[in-house]
């Protein structure tokens, strides 16, 4: 489906110079944007077999020539037509025997595709999401309404090993989204378990968790590398979400100190804190750059009295568009000997580089790593050393 759906546009390109040329934009983007051309960058960590790695997936309903229904992924430069999937390579082969059981079923029972143009119908979209070290799989539909014999269509899937959870989410709304009123459970269980960087894992249906559990490993265990926490210092995780990182840093640091801006992931991150026996992480609901001018905490306290509490290291892990500036201000100034960026853009984290430098610290080394195999995609682990 390559040619057709908007996903895998470098699925032509040979694996050894996708790797390549993933460096290659990190290097410019450090060069070009940052004026920093002599940081030293290892060469993409890749995967042994770059196929069938993700986690998660979302796929759209839409018809066929003929009128039936398809489910599938949105054809290349198209909002509005759908590409019929029967084996998406990215996907695992649990992934797409569910999402063909979904649309088999739907077919049964004579539900109608959301039409994209006209505004009406039912079935929406599909999100499948795998927990690829305990083997839960949970299938989440998004409609546009309730309907009859929902609840009988999800005992289905659980009953015929399909997967281990059923969800809904009603979205009334015309913008072409998997968001909306939910999830509400329709059968078997709410939640997937994971286990990442020694980390037991419930995480939670739409909470965020990265796509590529093989690569999720290496990309932790290089952040943990080069974060080398000190057992009688406290660390500090920005952007945490559901505390994987966090509680793999507490298991060498004095303690942890983490933020989130979205609740429901700072609720999953204590219950995983717990789930593990953890006592020494702590999380806090809110965006960083209010948070950290009014701190909950000391560690998380510029002004702080007390030098003792003053953090060894500090993770940050933010969305695309990087960190604005007042955060990354407000974070170099909590006074941290390291600074370790998790970026999956390598252009902002150029544009955050360029700041931190001016902030006092220096870009030690960054090494890219393949999260994303076939796509232009690529995440980073950055080192920051203060003076």
């Amino acid at each position: 489906h390559a040619g057709e759906c908007g996903g895998c546009e470098w699925q032509g390109l040979g694996y050894a110079a996708q790797l390549d040329y993933k460096r290659r934009q990190v290097v410019e983007s450090l060069a070009h944007i940052a004026g920093l051309r002599d940081v030293p960058c290892a060469a993409t960590v890749g995967m042994d077999d770059p196929w069938r790695y993700r986690n998660k997936m979302e796929f759209s309903f839409g018809r066929d020539d003929d009128g039936g229904l398809v489910l599938g992924l949105h054809r290349r430069g198209s909002w509005s037509e759908v590409v019929p999937v029967t084996d998406c390579l990215l996907a695992s082969e649990r992934m797409n025997a569910a999402r063909n059981a979904v649309a088999a079923l739907c077919r049964e029972a004579g539900l109608e595709p959301w039409d994209r143009r006209a505004g009406d119908g039912l079935l929406r979209h599909l999100v499948v999401r795998e927990g690829r070290t305990s083997g839960d799989l949970l299938v989440h539909l998004f409609v546009s309404r309730r309907f009859p014999g929902e609840r009988a269509l999800a005992q289905a899937l659980v009953d015929g090993g399909s997967c281990s959870g059923v969800l809904l989410t009603v979205n009334e709304s015309p913008a072409d989204a998997a968001v909306g009123d939910g999830p509400h459970l329709l059968a078997g269980a709410p939640d997937l378990r994971e286990r990442l960087a020694g980390v037991d894992l419930l995480v939670p249906p739409t909470a965020f968790l990265q796509t590529n559990t093989a690569m999720c490993e290496r990309l932790y265990g290089l952040a943990l590398a080069a974060a080398r926490p000190d057992r009688r210092r406290p660390a500090v995780d920005l952007y945490c979400g559901i505390g994987a990182l966090s509680l793999a840093l507490a298991r060498e640091a004095a303690e942890v100190h983490a933020v989130e801006v979205q609740p429901e992931a700072v609720a999953a991150a204590q219950a995983n804190a717990a789930r593990n026996g953890v006592a020494n992480a702590h999380f806090y609901a809110g965006d960083v750059r209010p948070l950290l001018k009014r701190p909950p905490h000391p560690v998380l306290d510029a002004a702080r009295d007390d030098p003792a509490l003053r953090p060894a290291v500090v993770v940050v892990d933010p969305p695309r568009a990087g960190m604005a500036r007042k955060a990354l201000q407000r974070t170099a100034a909590l006074g941290a000997e390291r600074l370790v960026y998790v970026s999956c853009n390598p252009a902002t984290l150029a544009g955050n580089a360029a700041e931190l430098v001016g902030l006092g610290y220096r870009l030690r080394r960054v090494t890219p790593v393949d999260m994303f195999p076939h796509t232009h995609h690529i995440e980073c682990v950055a080192l920051f050393e203060r003076g």
